[in-house]
């Protein structure tokens, strides 16, 4: 499958940002599989596709369990770690609640 690098052209600080610019990214038909100062897509996206951020805790691996069973009880997905600062999560429907409600 062939693969698009595109340069991020927001600030790594900028969460609603990069939030953003993925989901106009995957309404013209992209899908990221990494994210470092360039993002990689492939072209799988789906539009409507949103995208959120979760901050990583120093040294953590992984989403922590809790997170994770929200996903799985809900209609978002986790996707993948970004460098040592994110965690990306991803919902191609419509779901009721917000993953990170406020």
């Amino acid at each position: 499958m062939k693969k698009i690098r595109k340069f991020l052209p927001v600030s790594f600080y900028d969460i609603p940002g990069i939030e953003n610019w993925l989901e106009e990214q995957a309404n013209a038909g992209l899908f990221p599989v990494s994210i470092r100062g360039w993002v990689t897509f492939t072209s799988t996206g789906i539009p409507g596709t949103r995208f959120r951020l979760a901050v990583k805790e120093k040294y953590q691996e992984v989403p922590d369990l809790a997170l994770l069973e929200l996903c799985r009880n809900s209609e978002w997905s986790y996707g993948f770690p970004i460098a040592k600062m994110y965690f990306l999560f991803y919902t191609t429907a419509a779901p009721e609640e917000e993953l990170f409600p406020d």
